[in-house]
């Protein structure tokens, strides 16, 4: 069973976009695909100039640690490390220096607010505080492109909205492209355009910035519907 059949999306400016979908309709393979975890059968993924569909297996390493961040729903932080060795690693896998990688990754933490948390294990940090340890392990490398998946997937409603929020002014702060799977309209709110994933196509995409919740929900079913 094809996941995606000839599913098409452009996004030409940097900025905090979404894709909705039911479950099944292939949004998460979307996803895959775009970081280089999944390889397409046929077709083209081009992202920041590189066609990540004909790379080779060295280049598709390189690509995935510096073309793209990813943000995962469960945070797929090392217990064993702190939130500091946890945002470092990406850089230390790349071969950096590990003085050039802890700079940089305090720098992060502390523009997340988490300067104070720098020292703590993931067992000892909330939902919210470990997936802000995500983005900024995702963002260490300056990628162009930041992929997250479902990320609020497991956090309550306020911490949501925060995180929300913080990919919204990380997109716009630092000039990358943020793409955020969800099947919430409130999350898709706070997204500059939202692109309708239905059946393994893209049925349309919306303007969705502070559109209300309930509104985008009907507008993004009658995309759907119309496809």
């Amino acid at each position: 069973m094809e996941a995606l059949r000839g599913a098409e999306m452009t996004i030409e400016e940097p900025g905090f976009y979404a894709v909705m979908g039911r479950s099944g309709s292939g949004k998460s393979t979307l996803l895959h695909l775009l970081a280089g975890l999944d390889r397409p059968e046929s077709g083209e993924i081009i992202v920041g100039g590189t066609a990540v569909h004909s790379l080779g297996e060295t280049d598709l390493v390189r690509y995935r640690r510096r073309g793209v961040g990813i943000v995962f729903q469960q945070f797929n932080l090392i217990p064993t490390l702190d939130a500091l060795g946890n945002v470092m690693l990406p850089g230390l896998l790349d071969g950096m220096a590990e003085r050039d990688v802890r700079e940089r990754a305090r720098a992060l933490l502390h523009e997340l607010n988490l300067a104070d948390r720098s020292a703590h294990r993931p067992d000892t940090l909330s939902g919210g505080e470990q997936q802000r340890v995500a983005i900024a392990r995702a963002l260490l490398l300056d990628p162009p492109v930041v992929l997250a998946d479902e990320p609020t997937g497991s956090l309550d409603s306020t911490t949501s909205a925060a995180l929300w929020k913080l990919l919204e002014q990380t997109a716009q702060r630092r000039g990358v492209t943020v793409l955020m799977v969800t099947h919430e309209p409130v999350a898709a709110s706070y997204c500059r355009r939202t692109f309708i994933l239905h059946d393994g196509r893209v049925a349309g995409s919306l303007e969705s910035h502070g559109l209300d919740p309930s509104q985008l929900a009907h507008r993004s079913t009658e995309l759907a519907r119309s496809a």
